[in-house]
C-alpha cells in the first residue's frame, strides 16, 4: 500500500504534508472498508494514535478535516531585529568589506555579522 504512495514502510523520516494527507485519506478509506485499526497501522505506516486521530477527524469533518495544518512559525515571528535594522545590516554587508569598517575579519561570516 505504501509503495503505491511512493513511501517505504520502514522510513522514519519526516513526511511532507501531502504525504501525510494521502496516508490519512487512505486510513479513512480502509476504515470505511471495515479493516481494524491495527491493520490500518500496519498498512499505512502511521502510528496507532495517528490513525485514531485521523479517523476521529474524518468522522467529525470528512476528508477535508484530514488535511494537515501548516507547520512551523509564522513568517516574521521570533525576530531579534526590526525590519529596518535588518535592511541596514544588509546594506552594510553589500556595500562594505569588514576591513573598511575596521573589523578583524577578512570576509563577512556569522561571527563578523554578529559582532
Amino acid at each position: 500500500m505504501l509503495e503505491y504512495l511512493g513511501m517505504d514502510t520502514n522510513d522514519k523520516e519526516v513526511r511532507t504534508t501531502e504525504q501525510l494527507y494521502a496516508l490519512r485519506k487512505q486510513a479513512g478509506r480502509l476504515h470505511r472498508k471495515g479493516l481494524p485499526v491495527m491493520q490500518i497501522v500496519a498498512m499505512t505506516g502511521l502510528s496507532w494514535p495517528g490513525v485514531r486521530a485521523a479517523l476521529a477527524r474524518h468522522e467529525a469533518g470528512g476528508m477535508a478535516a484530514l488535511k494537515p495544518a501548516i507547520r512551523g512559525k509564522k513568517p516574521g515571528t521570533g525576530r531579534s531585529l526590526t525590519r529596518e535594522q535588518e535592511q541596514a545590516i544588509c546594506r552594510i554587508i553589500c556595500d562594505k568589506r569588514p576591513e573598511q569598517l575596521k573589523r578583524e575579519f577578512a570576509l563577512w561570516n556569522r561571527a563578523a555579522v554578529g559582532n
